[in-house]
């Protein structure tokens, strides 16, 4: 793509964002679901558990949902006052916890995953920051930290300047813009070194606007969300990232003239304008468009700033690579009759019930948390669903203690996930049951499992096929 104007192209950041979604102001509904639901973890004391149902408040989860509330409330969306004043008085009461030597629980140091400088920058977002405290933390860090210890030494660094201390602003205005490296942690901080430029330059933003110091950071990050496929990516790194990016293109230029896109010479058609686009804003959706040998986009004449175009591609690919194998997981999954014994593909009959049983193994040398299972089957299959008071038989050819204690299991139409940790070298198996209710033939889509703060651990299984006959088939033979 060439243009007659200098462009910032942020492309493949969200490979999976519609447009009809903003084009038709969808956006809030979702938005305002999202706060919903998250709601629905909110524990008795305020703060927010890492699972639906669950008493048990995360700290860390707990101060990431209050930031994101506190952002929803500022643009406008409606949050019940009295339940993030509950949350606010959580975070408080943990932070005078843990000033006074309170547990920890899963963290130690700082620099280790430690909640406390991320709950103390978000108790400055409120205006209870506790400089005191602030400072002190500060005191503790080692000289230069890099890393985790980094980002937590610009949070408080950043709280600091909320609560009216400026003494750090210099060190603010040069955020770490060093080369990124794949550093990630699946503990229960959620750590990744690109989630770490992604938070700080939303921060840096919240700041200190658009100033020009932002500029080389706000590359950096664009740069790191480029050249993976979107499951490449944690949520917490696509999240900070496009979060840091959307409040810095904020600063884009005001005006310009209607873009143009002409493809091989032709000029194409814009969509319709959606209600919240600028005057000269312009959608397009382009089918086929890998075929067009040229593609320009043309902008005559602009005012002061840049100009930025999100770029979203979707289809089927010719050549899926879906690798069979794992990296520090492996997976393996069988499908078997009430006794165990292994079920004939070719042998199901409509209405049979059958035991899917899959074995988790982590191969690494140390304990994995947030591992996700999933398991999809056909859609001539369904689940007995136990919580529905089906699926009466029982799987007693797996012993108790081989199978797998999870954090979270979610039943789908389609599909299961499990979500847990495993000891280092640790296997485990799950099992569920399943009813044959269409006949026909079925391809069976490959068990996979990952962690989910860092992908690069991953499994996949083998997919499978299975023929359900009718009650018909006797007389076909």
């Amino acid at each position: 793509m060439s243009s007659t104007r200098p462009l910032l192209f942020l492309s493949d950041l969200v490979p999976s964002l519609d447009p009809a979604l903003v084009a038709h102001d969808r956006i809030e509904d979702l938005v305002s679901h999202g706060i919903d639901h998250l709601f629905t973890m909110q524990t008795p004391e305020g703060g927010f558990s890492f699972w639906p149902g669950e008493t048990e408040p995360q700290l860390w989860g707990s101060a990431n949902a209050v930031q994101l509330l506190l952002d929803a409330q500022k643009h406008g969306y409606a949050v019940p006052q009295d339940r993030l004043d509950a949350a606010v008085d959580y975070l408080a009461q943990a932070s005078s916890n843990l000033a006074g030597g309170g547990v920890r629980h899963e963290w130690s140091e700082l620099g280790d995953g430690d909640p406390e400088p991320y709950v103390q920058f978000v108790l400055a977002l409120t205006g209870k920051a506790n400089r005191g405290r602030l400072q002190k933390l500060i005191d503790r860090m080692a000289p230069n930290p890099t890393g985790e210890q980094a980002e937590e030494l610009y949070m408080l660094q950043a709280a600091l300047w909320l609560s009216g201390d400026r003494r750090y602003e210099g060190a603010l205005k040069r955020p770490d813009v060093s080369a990124l490296t794949d550093e990630r942690s699946n503990r229960w901080s959620f750590y990744s070194d690109r989630r770490r430029r992604g938070f700080m330059l939303s921060t840096f933003v919240d700041l200190f606007g658009q100033d020009p110091a932002g500029e080389p950071l706000a590359a950096l990050v664009a740069e790191g969300l480029r050249g993976h496929a979107d499951d490449w990516y944690t949520t917490q790194e696509l999240v900070w990232g496009i979060t840091g990016l959307g409040k810095w293109i904020r600063g884009a230029a005001a005006t310009f003239s209607p873009p143009e896109l002409v493809a091989d010479g032709k000029r194409l058609a814009p969509q319709p304008a959606p209600p919240t686009a600028k005057g000269g804003d312009r959608v397009w959706a382009v089918a086929r468009a890998s075929e067009y040998h040229s593609v320009d986009l043309r902008v005559k004449q602009k005012g002061e700033g840049k100009l930025y175009l999100l770029l979203s591609s979707e289809g089927v690919r010719a050549h899926p690579d879906a690798r069979e194998g794992g990296e520090g997981l492996r997976v393996s999954r069988r499908y078997v009759k009430e006794d165990g014994t292994p079920l004939d593909p070719s042998k199901h009959a409509l209405g049979d019930l059958v035991f899917a049983e899959i074995e988790l193994t982590n191969t690494t040398g140390e304990r994995l948390d947030n591992i996700a299972l999933v398991d999809r089957f056909p859609a001539g299959w369904e689940i007995e669903n136990a919580r529905l008071g089906r699926g009466g038989a029982t799987a007693d050819f797996v012993s108790q203690d081989d199978l797998w204690t999870a954090d979270y299991v979610d039943l789908r139409d389609d599909h299961v996930e499990w979500f847990g940790s495993l000891g280092r070298g640790e296997a485990k198996k799950v099992v569920y049951l399943l009813r044959a209710v269409t006949a026909g033939h079925f391809d069976v889509p490959p068990v996979e499992a990952s962690a989910m703060y860092d992908p690069r651990i991953w499994a996949r299984g083998e997919p499978q096929s299975f023929d359900v006959g009718g009650p018909w088939k006797p007389y076909l033979d």
